[in-house]
């Protein structure tokens, strides 16, 4: 009697529990969230937000405490010339305690605490930007290796369904043979590819596996990681927008050029202090000191200064200074310009190259008919004596070549719309999400 046990109705155990199928959105996110360019952004975003609040702090007072202990070898002795003679009076101890507790505040210094905290503040952001445009080119490393997976699962596909064809021939060919209708190096030959064909399997294996640990670390993940990914992926999706419209939204869009206006920006503020630094700081200090000394009527004393701060000559220092961040700010305009320049012409390539995938990839899957009608017209053939196995082998192979050629074209289509919407500040994980949901 058999048994048929549901494995539905059993509890499995965390480690029995096949791995969920990780989809190429679910790759991307994993990517902008646990990879190395995700977490270097983020911490470079914390520092940028601490250099911020250091910024901010100098609107505080700064309080400072100090204390100590002297020793000397006698004590102070005041002499006085009197007209009575002279008269010495001791006005510090030989040993004694000191005490100060003070706090300063800047009042006003010309506008650059103000400024300091704008460029701060906006170099955070360009940080921010900045780390953006990091997790988009690891994102598309990502979608690189994740392709790469699925394009070595198509080749190991078509390799098996080579290893089928050649071993059907193989069975035709000893038949023949046994029956004196062919040589035996109709069976050499198909017997050396055979084995040459079978050769590649391990070493697509090899590749796939390769593949899959880059594919883990990209994600952040421990590269020894089972990864279980779907056997294919259906036609690119349409693209949000025609490229003409990704190439004009351009610089509203894109991350880099984002943070390249986010640094201009800081670097501005940074000009605009360095223009401030010849006006002079005023600030008010509050003190309470203490000296241990038994000759003072108030060892105690309590004290209020204000003061005024104002570095009249340096010998061209801010000067140069501000010359130095007005240049900063003028680079940083025409590296902006040449950047969007730069985007528009590798949209634009990208785009002719998408579109140029999709084309290959219909030609491709014609070729692949054509191929395989072709074989099975050539076995025809050889059954009935009208062509060789070289024959047979070489249309083999040509239907082999043409299905490593839609596998490839199809990927390649992949990777290039993602270059694409990535260079055209796209954000990916979305799309792909929803192309996915789309057709679920």
């Amino acid at each position: 009697m058999i048994v048929s046990v549901s494995l539905g109705a059993l509890p499995l155990r965390a480690e029995d529990r096949p791995s969920p199928v990780l989809s190429l959105a679910d790759a991307l996110r994993a990517a902008a969230e646990r990879s190395q360019a995700s977490v270097a952004a983020t911490l470079d975003v914390a520092s940028a937000r601490e250099a911020t609040n250091r910024a901010r702090a100098a609107y505080w007072p700064a309080v400072s405490v100090s204390g100590g202990w002297f020793g000397r070898d006698h004590e102070i002795v005041a002499v006085f010339d009197t007209p009575s003679g002279v008269l010495a009076a001791e006005t510090t101890q030989k040993n004694f305690f000191v005490g100060d507790i003070s706090a300063t505040q800047l009042l006003w210094d010309g506008g650059r605490r103000s400024a300091a905290l704008k460029a701060s503040t906006s170099g955070e952001e360009a940080v921010e930007i900045r780390g953006r445009a990091d997790v988009v080119a690891a994102q598309l490393d990502t979608l690189s290796s994740y392709l790469r997976v699925l394009v070595l699962k198509a080749q190991h596909k078509v390799v098996e369904q080579r290893v089928t064809n050649l071993e059907g021939h193989l069975r035709e060919a000893k038949d023949l043979y046994e029956q004196g209708l062919v040589a035996r190096n109709d069976l050499l030959g198909t017997e050396v590819r055979l084995r040459n064909v079978r050769d590649q399997i391990g070493q697509i294996e090899n590749g796939a596996a390769i593949a899959a640990a880059a594919l883990n670390r990209l994600m952040g993940r421990d590269p020894a990681e089972t990864v279980l990914l779907p056997d294919s992926l259906p036609a690119p999706p349409p693209l949000p927008e025609p490229v003409p419209d990704l190439r004009r939204r351009l610089a509203e869009r894109s991350p880099v050029l984002g943070a390249l206006r986010a640094r201009q920006e800081s670097e501005r503020r940074v000009a605009d202090l360095r223009h401030r630094e010849d006006l002079p700081s005023l600030f008010a200090k509050a003190s309470h000191g203490y000296q241990q000394n038994q000759y003072l009527a108030y060892p105690q004393s309590n004290v209020l200064f204000l003061g005024l701060n104002w570095s009249i000559y340096d010998g061209g220092a801010r000067n140069a200074g501000r010359r130095q961040a007005d240049l900063a700010v003028e680079k940083t305009e025409h590296e902006i310009d040449d950047v969007r320049r730069g985007l528009e012409i590798e949209v634009e390539r990208t785009g002719r190259d998408y579109e140029q995938s999709l084309r290959e990839t219909v030609t491709a899957r014609s070729n692949s008919a054509a191929a395989e009608e072709n074989l099975r017209i050539v076995e025809d053939q050889y059954r009935a004596g009208l062509a060789r196995t070289t024959d047979v082998l070489d249309a083999e192979a040509i239907l082999a070549e043409s299905r490593f050629a839609v596998a490839n074209q199809h990927y390649t289509a992949y990777l290039r719309q993602g270059a694409l919407l990535g260079a055209a500040g796209v954000d990916l994980v979305p799309f792909f999400g929803a192309a996915t949901a789309s057709r679920e």
